[in-house]
């Protein structure tokens, strides 16, 4: 009598072919997963920055001296006493030293104030102006006006100012305009504090008229 023997199928080279598989991906599962994370850190340190603070930073663009042989500013301010010790205050937009000779200075777009010795101020503009140090005078060109309020205002296109005496010489046509009428001439000299006002050339002046009414009794 013989036994019945039943073969179970054996399922070890299947087990050893995925093992061999398993094998062979995991060194490709390790890479890939070793790049990815590599990946999040790039993009991390690009997110913070990193990388723009390592770069090498562009050179700074040195500044432009405007005139760098001279003394200049970009506000100019020139104060003193005049020979009355009377106080007067010059300031501008821009000042700047003369190239060629040290005590000459440029001024633009400058206002002067004065006082007289009876305490009344008066004020000088000019589109330009061009300051003697030594000598305590300036040569005005520009729109140059004199504005003594409740006086008169004096417009010309340049005139030449002593500080120390407070005198004003113009050589080109000047129009004065008071509250009493306008004066047109071709010259111009303002001396003795203001007081002594003296018009050259071709004078014209036209006053205002006012009307007044006299007594209308019979």
């Amino acid at each position: 009598m013989s036994s019945r023997t039943e073969i179970q199928p054996d399922n070890t080279d299947e087990l050893l072919l995925a093992a061999a598989r398993r094998a062979r991906i995991a060194p490709i599962l390790s890479w890939a997963a070793l790049a990815f994370g590599l990946g999040l850190v790039i993009l991390f340190l690009a997110q913070a920055g990193v990388f723009s603070a390592l770069r090498p930073k562009p050179a700074p663009t040195p500044l432009t001296v405007e005139m760098p042989d001279q003394i200049a500013g970009a506000f100019a301010r020139i104060a003193g006493f005049d020979r009355d010790n009377q106080p007067y205050v010059i300031t501008a937009k821009k000042g700047y030293q003369d190239k060629e000779t040290a005590e000459l200075v440029h001024l633009e777009d400058l206002t002067g104030t004065f006082q007289r010795k009876s305490r009344q101020p008066f004020e000088l503009f000019s589109k330009t102006g061009l300051y003697h140090s030594k000598a305590r005078e300036m040569d005005l060109e520009g729109n140059v006006r004199i504005v003594e309020k409740g006086r008169f205002t004096a417009t010309m296109a340049k005139a030449h100012v002593n500080l120390d005496n407070k005198n004003l010489v113009s050589d080109v046509p000047v129009v004065v305009e008071m509250d009493t009428g306008t004066i047109t001439a071709n010259g111009l000299q303002v001396s003795n504090e203001g007081n002594n006002i003296k018009f050259l050339n071709g004078v014209k002046a036209r006053f205002n008229q006012t009307l007044n009414k006299g007594d209308t009794t019979p």
